[in-house]
């Protein structure tokens, strides 16, 4: 049996209620020669089910089922399990553009890339999506040979997230998803790849519907464990800097763009630090350790938030609201 030459790695978790149809969109390809590699990571609801049906009635998807163990370690297993000379990744909940795998797939071989990106559109739970209904034609926005510096110091629009994308396999030969980012851990990915691929290609097209639900990372109240993950992403940040020296710089702003945005940016737009005492102070822990590590540079933000972050380290309420406004 050949191998297919797209890889599509689905994990899946307590899912049932949307499974079906992201599955379909799948199955409904134009581009038919890939393989469904679905991590079951410990589901408890009807996820199994659903995911058994479509493997007896479709042998491109195939089924592997764990100990509940995150997103990170789903993939991972995926990325051990995968066959194809490409790879995508698709969330349980999203739905897939027809044209999503042909035109990813024409236009990273077309220009010879590592990457293939498009664009996204959001909706919320069973809301509806406005997917283009004419055939899509397959065309590149523009080809970056800096994918990295293209991204985070042109700020050239290609998209973070990794559903967004069609990845020649050989650029995941060393990389992996970190464990002690379960949810986050598209971000620091992200970065890798970019940091490692020579050509990215570029259409700025929608081709994946993302659904926001109410257990969306995004919408999700701000817990201590997610807390640490905002911590760790800026640490793993930092290891970069001396396997890719060269951009060193860059990659301690990114670091201190995450470590602000995520510690006291998001924090501050939900709560009131007066009254959240716990939460507030464990935020406050970790930016002094980032900082005392070298992990979080303040100088690299601009002075308005070198401010706001002196405030929030010394406790000064007041500052804090004034600078709010």
């Amino acid at each position: 049996m050949t191998e297919p030459l797209i890889s599509v790695i689905i994990p899946v978790y307590n899912a049932e209620k949307y499974l079906q149809t992201t599955l379909q969109s799948l199955q409904n390809q134009t581009f038919k020669d890939f393989e469904a590699v679905c991590v079951d990571d410990g589901s408890t609801d009807g996820s199994a089910q659903i995911l058994a049906q479509f493997a007896a009635a479709d042998t491109r998807f195939k089924i592997h089922r764990q100990e509940n163990a995150g997103g990170s370690a789903a993939r991972n297993k995926g990325l051990e399990l995968a066959t194809g000379k490409f790879i995508a990744f698709l969330d349980n909940d999203d739905i897939l553009h027809p044209q999503y795998l042909e035109i990813l797939y024409h236009n990273i071989t077309a220009a010879e890339a590592d990457i293939s990106c498009c664009s996204y559109l959001r909706f919320v739970g069973e809301g509806k999506y406005d997917f283009a209904a004419d055939k899509l034609e397959a065309k590149a926005d523009f080809v970056s040979d800096q994918p990295f510096t293209d991204k985070f110091v042109k700020k050239k629009k290609i998209e973070t997230l990794m559903w967004t994308k069609l990845y020649r396999r050989e650029l995941f030969a060393d990389i992996r998803f970190a464990p002690e980012l379960p949810a986050i851990n598209d971000m620091l990915l992200n970065i890798e790849v970019l940091l490692k691929s020579r050509k990215a290609v570029v259409c700025r097209t929608p081709l994946i519907a993302y659904r926001i639900i109410e257990t969306s990372q995004t919408l999700k109240d701000l817990s201590l464990k997610r807390i640490a993950e905002f911590k760790n992403l800026c640490l793993k940040i930092n290891e970069l800097t001396a396997k890719f020296a060269a951009q060193r710089s860059v990659l301690q702003k990114i670091a201190a763009r995450y470590a602000y945005g995520m510690h006291i940016k998001e924090y501050l737009e939900r709560y009131n630090p007066e009254k959240d005492a716990e939460r507030y102070e464990v935020l406050r822990q970790n930016l002094q350790e980032l900082i005392k590590s070298g992990a979080f540079c303040p100088s690299k933000l601009n002075w308005r938030q070198r401010l706001t972050l002196w405030a929030f380290l010394r406790r000064k309420f007041w500052l804090l609201k004034r600078l709010k406004k």
